[in-house]
């Protein structure tokens, strides 16, 4: 596996010369809600302020309203028949190995093909039987670029490429920690934030077992659950109706940030498959103190003791432990959400899309010196 890191400053000055035509390829787009629709929003939107045309190409979800700039196909030839049309000087597929839209837009792409490898995981029996499909997809693209090393060793286990590592970025105008206190915050008690998709990964059944443990310890706090998912009414069910586990449901992007500034602590109990911590990224936008767990995709972005306590994962004393303390000492909470905050301006969509459209523009200046 080889992984190169562009320098910001070359890259910046690489896309400097002309407007581009860029084609963001997703499979899943809003109303869908997840992390890769977040990295083709902010990106786009990074893009076009720079004066870049910029389309997200993705599917027929069903009663998603039309929206400026968003093309929604659902056949190859209709892909075929939009990118020899459209005129792009670059194709960019989010998660390139996904069916259906991304391995279309990879065989009927008449311009370079850049793929952004989102995913983290362990083993993967659909690699292991289609490899060499995969593979022929994979060496298909012009550049491979993974958002941490977490997720480029993941794919290098079954495929042969040369990596770059961009990772993801926050919106740091956004997320930020001058926000209004949502009702679900009362300011009576310590309030410990989750938020995220409510699956079994996240593990949300060990912050309410945690949550516990603390209260038998008599520690007065209130957890604040923002999410929704397949196991929504399990873990309510688990909840037992608990007045200190408040369920607020899904949240607009826009309204994330006030339940990040307004926590006292924002816990990330994951038990894996994250291959960069997004939210914690976020949070620390937010200036907010974090507690999470010790798995390499958090470990990309926060170091224990500076931005985070980080703890075993899927160990509810742990979690407990470093809630206590952080809890406890208003004092470190400051400064890990100083130093979140600070560190966090180094992944703002600015930084990241100069590396991103550098990309672009070796790739655009490539294509013209080859015609």
């Amino acid at each position: 596996m080889t992984i190169a890191v562009d320098a910001p400053g070359a890259v910046a000055r690489a896309h400097a010369e002309r407007p581009l035509r860029i084609a963001l390829v997703t499979e899943s787009y809003y109303p869908h809600v997840g992390g890769v629709c977040e990295h083709v929003h902010f990106l786009a939107r990074e893009a076009r302020r720079r004066g870049h045309h910029v389309d997200i190409v993705t599917s027929n979800l069903p009663g998603a309203a039309p929206a400026r700039g968003v093309i929604r196909v659902g056949l190859r030839r209709q892909m075929r028949d939009l990118l020899s049309a459209g005129g792009y000087d670059v194709v960019h597929v989010q998660a390139p190995l996904t069916p259906t839209l991304p391995l279309l837009a990879i065989d009927e792409s008449p311009v370079p093909v850049v793929g952004t490898f989102h995913a983290a995981f362990d083993r993967s029996l659909w690699y292991t039987l289609g490899r060499r499909y995969f593979q022929r997809r994979l060496d298909r693209l012009d550049v491979a670029i993974a958002v941490s090393e977490v997720a480029a060793r993941s794919h290098a286990r079954y495929f042969r490429t040369r990596w770059e590592i961009i990772p993801n970025g926050v919106d740091v105008d956004l997320f930020q920690p001058d926000a209004p206190r949502p009702a679900a915050m009362r300011d009576d008690v310590p309030n410990v934030l989750f938020l995220g998709r409510l699956d079994p990964r996240n593990g949300l059944p060990v912050l309410i077992d945690a949550y516990r443990e603390l209260r038998r310890r008599k520690r007065a706090l209130r957890v604040v659950v923002v999410g929704d998912g397949p196991l929504s009414s399990y873990y309510r069910q688990l909840a037992a109706g608990d007045p200190g586990i408040v369920f607020v449901g899904t949240v607009p992007s826009a309204e994330r940030p006030a339940y990040y500034a307004n926590a006292d602590v924002y816990a990330a109990p994951t038990l894996g498959g994250a291959s960069f911590g997004i939210t914690l990224l976020e949070a620390m936008a937010c200036g907010t103190a974090i507690v999470a767990s010790r798995i390499p995709g958090f470990r990309c972005v926060v170091d224990h003791d500076r931005e985070a306590l980080l703890v075993p994962r899927n160990n509810p004393h742990a979690l407990a432990d470093a809630l206590e303390r952080a809890l406890a000492d208003e004092a470190l909470r400051d400064r890990l959400g100083a130093t979140g905050r600070d560190r966090a301006h180094g992944y703002s969509w600015r930084r990241v899309a100069d590396q991103v459209l550098g990309v672009y523009a070796r790739l655009a200046g490539r294509a013209t010196l080859a015609a």
